[in-house]
């Protein structure tokens, strides 16, 4: 941890004070916080099965789908580098509705379900960012905001003007097919009906996650009003996920972040930060396991019913 907190720029942070922050929380706000946690993340995979719906991975209960969503976020949380998300896309194609789709599909309708969290990430970072402007350090989150959502409603426009079909005919032939696979999986991003009711669950979460955060730096004894501004640092901090769950790059933002525009000492900060991955990693394994262990016999039922039957010998 010190050899971490030196690469920050945050050895001079008391962790006696942290410790004694992290195990003098709230008991029931931090409950609170994982209940709301858990809310957000299962309004996060209705979007990602709404997703997948509408790219062709039809026949996929919610509930499984929920399942699913569950044990990626596990992965996430435990791999490097979103690494979690091959997991999402590996249970699916052992469903029976992924094995009918193909991973083209699958991994389109992934791709676009990033798509739309980006998009509504980004526009709730910027509108609390032009709310109320962030000071120090924080303050370059609203050009990162900006930036993303420019960047995102560009590629959105190019595709509903056809810039997809377009790339797609100068691909060869091997290669436009699958192109077509991954675009048919994004449907959901030229489907108003679906984008929309995607983009809803999308602002739910991100209103609960928002509510957890809170939450837990009550159970600190914390503002909670630095919810928003801890959210957009995570998010920032989250665009280079090098290590599992966004470790060290979470603190090297958040830390000064929280202490410039809040005055949040910052040993609370940093017990905040490790408290936020410690709420995400319980209670997304409280959830996750469970799911595995109901999910996976069939998934792999599922597997051995698809693989195609031997071919009798002579």
């Amino acid at each position: 941890m010190l050899v971490v907190l030196a690469a920050l720029g945050l050895a001079g942070t008391d962790l006696g004070a942290a410790a004694d922050a992290l195990t003098g929380a709230d008991p029931e706000l931090v409950a609170l916080a994982a209940l709301l946690y858990g809310l957000g993340q299962t309004a996060s995979g209705w979007m990602w099965a709404v997703c997948q719906r509408a790219g062709g991975v039809v026949g996929l209960p919610l509930h499984q789908a929920l399942g699913m969503h569950w044990m990626a976020r596990g992965a996430c949380e435990l791999l490097p580098a979103s690494l979690g998300e091959a997991v999402r896309l590996g249970v699916v194609r052992r469903h029976p509705a992924g094995a009918r789709a193909g991973g083209l599909r699958i991994a389109g309708g992934i791709a676009g379900y990033k798509v739309l969290d980006a998009a509504v990430t980004g526009a709730a970072v910027l509108a609390a960012a032009i709310a109320v402007p962030l000071p120090g350090p924080a303050a370059g989150l609203r050009w990162t905001a900006i930036g993303a959502v420019g960047v995102l409603t560009a590629l959105a426009l190019a595709w509903r003007l056809g810039a997809g079909r377009l790339i797609a005919r100068l691909l060869p032939d091997r290669a436009r097919r699958g192109a077509a696979g991954l675009a048919d999986g994004a449907s959901v991003l030229v489907r108003p009906r679906e984008a929309r009711q995607a983009a809803a669950l999308g602002a739910a979460a991100v209103a609960l996650r928002v509510a957890s955060l809170g939450a837990l730096l009550a159970a600190l004894d914390a503002t909670p009003a630095a919810a928003m501004l801890a959210f957009s640092a995570i998010v920032l901090a989250g665009v280079l996920p090098a290590t599992p769950g966004g470790a060290g790059a979470r603190e090297a933002v958040l830390v000064p972040a929280l202490a410039v525009a809040h005055g949040i000492p910052t040993a609370t900060a940093l017990a905040f930060s490790v408290a936020v991955q410690i709420v995400a990693l319980a209670t997304t394994l409280l959830v996750a396991l469970p799911a595995l262990a109901w999910l996976g016999p069939g998934l792999r039922r599922g597997e051995r019913d698809a693989a195609p039957a031997p071919v009798p010998a002579g």
